[in-house]
């Protein structure tokens, strides 16, 4: 229970991008889970394992979190993502598209 109320008390900017993505996954997981048939179970599959990935990211930021202060580490997380997304604007041809 104290894991809970630490992301409702300390939130940082992965453990509330974890919280809209759960809260809007699991129902979307549920639905596939009634409605494919068997042999389209790959999409279900990876939005697993992305859950999965993205939960490991929020132990990771709960560990940093203890050591870390709340604003500093929210800002690093920032930097860290906007670096990114930056670097790659920059190597795939100045777009964000995926095609």
């Amino acid at each position: 229970m104290n894991f809970i109320s630490d992301l409702i008390k300390k939130p940082t900017f992965i453990s509330v991008i974890f919280i809209i993505l759960i809260g809007l996954g699991i129902p979307l997981i549920v639905y596939q889970l009634f409605t494919f048939h068997s042999s389209e179970s790959l999409g279900i599959t990876v939005e697993v394992i992305f859950f999965l990935v993205l939960s490991g990211l929020l132990v990771i930021d709960r560990f940093l979190l203890r050591n870390i202060n709340n604003k500093k580490l929210s800002v690093i997380e920032a930097i860290l993502i906007i670096g990114y997304l930056t670097n790659y604007y920059f190597t795939h041809d100045r777009s964000f598209s995926i095609g």
